[in-house]
C-alpha cells in the first residue's frame, strides 16, 4: 500500500489574524518553499503555463508556484479570490501530478508538494448565527 507523505492545509479566518504571515514564515524556512498569492493567479498559472516565445514563436512549457515546489511546500495565500481554484488545484492535491493537454503540448508533471493555503471566511468575518460549513462556503 501506497502511504503518501505530504498533507495539504487550508487555514481559515477573519483578516487580520496573520495567515499571510505564518505562509510567508512557512515558504521561508523551507528549503525550496514557494509563496504565492491567489489573487490574479489562475490554478493553471500556478501548475504550467503554455507560453510562446516571442523570437522564435515556439511554444513552450513553464512550472508554475505548484512545480517548482516539488519535494516541498507551496503555500498560497488569498486561496478564496483565486479563479477557478477548486477544480484546477484538485489533480495537484489528490494525485500529486499536473495533467497538461493544451497547444499541443502533452505532458505529466510531478508535484508532490505539500499545499498550505489562506483564506478568509465567506462574509469576511465568522458569522455566529451560521453555522461552519455557511461561513466556510462548503
Amino acid at each position: 500500500m501506497k502511504i503518501r507523505g505530504d498533507v495539504n492545509i487550508i487555514l481559515m479566518g477573519d483578516p487580520g489574524v496573520a495567515k499571510s504571515q505564518l505562509l510567508k514564515y512557512v515558504a521561508g524556512v523551507a528549503p525550496r518553499g514557494v509563496y504565492t498569492t491567489g489573487r490574479g493567479s489562475s490554478g493553471v498559472g500556478l501548475m504550467a503555463p503554455v507560453t510562446r516565445d516571442d523570437n522564435t514563436g515556439d511554444l513552450s512549457l513553464e512550472g508554475g508556484a505548484l512545480v517548482l515546489a516539488d519535494m516541498n511546500v507551496c503555500c498560497i495565500d488569498e486561496f478564496d479570490r483565486m479563479e477557478d481554484s477548486g477544480t484546477a488545484i484538485h489533480e495537484v492535491m489528490e494525485q500529486q501530478t499536473v495533467s497538461i493537454n493544451k497547444a499541443e503540448i502533452t505532458a505529466t508533471l510531478n508535484v508532490r508538494a505539500a499545499v498550505l493555503a489562506a483564506a478568509n471566511l465567506l462574509y469576511g468575518r465568522y458569522n455566529r448565527k451560521k453555522n461552519l460549513s455557511e461561513n466556510i462556503n462548503l
